[in-house]
């Protein structure tokens, strides 16, 4: 699903959600300090598209170069939602890329996650955990019954 007028945004931010091959669906846990956008909360891996980047290879980038020990080619990650929010914290509009990769259990059991807290589970779109802004975008991924097998 793409939304309108997504170039005439400034801020692009690439996310990924980590899906396993037994379904689990698993995002970032974000570190609890000030200063930053939903301390403490759950989110998509990601961050910033930079100037010249395409947003799966910044979603990539985020992923497998700066956040995790992930080996994953870029390839592997399926967009499955452009959409616009709001920041708070910045009080500008934002525009979002939202990719889904899968992995096996094994990956998993042997993920390392550089930023924030760590890993998470994301049970359902109304998790208390989760950063309001992402309960849709869950809710969109979740719709879609993306088998898992890898």
């Amino acid at each position: 699903m793409k939304e309108e007028n997504l170039d005439l945004i400034d801020h692009h931010y690439a996310g990924v959600l980590v899906v396993t091959e037994d379904g689990r669906l698993i995002g970032q846990q974000r570190d609890d300090k000030p200063g930053i956008d939903n301390p403490g909360r759950v989110s998509t891996f990601g961050g910033t598209v930079e100037q010249g980047e395409n947003p799966r290879y910044a979603a990539w980038r985020e992923l497998v170069k700066e956040e995790t020990n992930l080996m994953l080619d870029e390839d592997s990650l399926v967009l499955f939602l452009e959409d616009k929010a709001w920041r708070k914290l910045t009080k500008e509009w934002e525009a979002r890329h939202f990719y889904y990769v899968k992995i096996s259990t094994e990956q998993l059991d042997n993920l390392e996650v550089y930023e924030g807290q760590g890993w998470a589970e994301i049970n359902g779109a109304d998790d208390p955990k989760l950063v309001d802004l992402w309960r849709t975008v869950v809710g969109k991924f979740i719709e879609l019954d993306v088998n898992t097998d890898v």
